[in-house]
């Protein structure tokens, strides 16, 4: 099995509470291809996402974001 993981910094435009960021990652955790999630507790507005890149492309995790209601960019690839 070969794996191609990539890791890219999503920055949300709202400000969520724990609790919100927490279900939100676990979440994003389902999506196809993601391998990990996780934030900072100090800086909340920004989730990095590990993904397999032969099965996800980060324009797709983006509109996964999107698609929950956050307005989100791509900010490291």
């Amino acid at each position: 099995m070969n794996t191609t993981l990539n890791d890219v910094v999503v920055h949300l435009n709202e400000s969520v509470d724990e609790t919100t960021l927490d279900e939100l990652e676990q979440g994003i955790r389902k999506d196809q291809g993601v391998v990990s999630v996780g934030h900072q507790a100090n800086r909340n507005h920004l989730i990095m996402v590990v993904y397999d890149s032969e099965v996800a492309r980060a324009s797709n995790l983006l509109h996964n974001f999107r698609e929950r209601g956050l307005h989100a960019q791509l900010i490291g690839m």
